[in-house]
């Protein structure tokens, strides 16, 4: 009996070794990864749509990120957020690099089917810019994403990561352009209506001038044939 109990304890506590070294310390931050984007709304796809991808930090074997040199005034602890915090996140990125003018890692157009696909990453963190598109009358927009290589799925490790857009459609309004208001608060002209309003003047002046000048040379005409006879 106490072999038998000697036995299952060893047993239980190798099992628990093995789990124990199956946790979510054991990322392999130098594996090969790729991004694959589907950019769609309900049935429509988006083909043609500029994707940009920035890398903002790595990740090492304990799960930790460790920010790039461009993005350490932006560096956040990504486990602690909310998924509406890590939305306004994201916002706030983009519009980081578009002030400090960074240049995407990588960068593609959409295809017909509406996919994308980054070959050839590395492990950590990265940010999702995809530019409006418009198809006609509407427009597709998407807010920029943080993801992340690897996800855990089902407590594996996946390094080839599918992002499906959630893409917003709004109507296009045809745009009217107000009329300008000088310093006294009184509608300005436009001028391009003056230059064809002077245009039409100066056609029907011409036209004018040339009649008049056709009945005095008539008039003339008729005179000396007069004094002729």
């Amino acid at each position: 009996m106490k072999k038998i109990m000697g036995s299952l304890l060893l047993f239980l506590a190798i099992f628990n070794l093995c789990v124990l070294d199956v946790s979510a310390d054991n990322i392999d931050s130098s594996r090969i990864s790729s991004v694959t984007i589907n950019h769609q709304y309900n049935d429509i796809v988006i083909s043609d749509a500029e994707v940009s991808l920035y890398f903002l930090a790595n990740i090492d074997a304990n799960g930790q990120f460790h920010f790039d040199d461009n993005y350490l005034d932006v560096s956040f602890d990504f486990s602690n957020m909310t998924t509406s915090e890590v939305s306004l996140k994201a916002k706030e990125i983009l519009s980081y690099i578009a002030k400090k003018e960074i240049h995407s890692d990588f960068s593609l157009k959409t295809k017909e089917d509406g996919s994308g696909y980054f070959s050839n990453l590395v492990p950590g963190l990265y940010l999702v810019s995809i530019d409006s598109k418009i198809i006609d009358d509407y427009r597709y927009e998407v807010s920029p994403m943080i993801i992340t290589i690897p996800t855990l799925e089902n407590d594996t490790y996946q390094y080839d990561v599918l992002v499906n857009t959630k893409t917003k459609r709004e109507k296009i309004e045809q745009e009217v352009t107000p009329p300008s208001i000088d310093d006294n608060g009184e509608k300005v002209p436009n001028t391009l209506d003056n230059i064809y309003l002077y245009v039409i003047l100066f056609i029907i002046s011409f036209l004018v001038i040339v009649g008049v000048m056709i009945y005095i040379l008539k008039r003339k005409g008729e005179n000396k044939n007069e004094n002729k006879e």
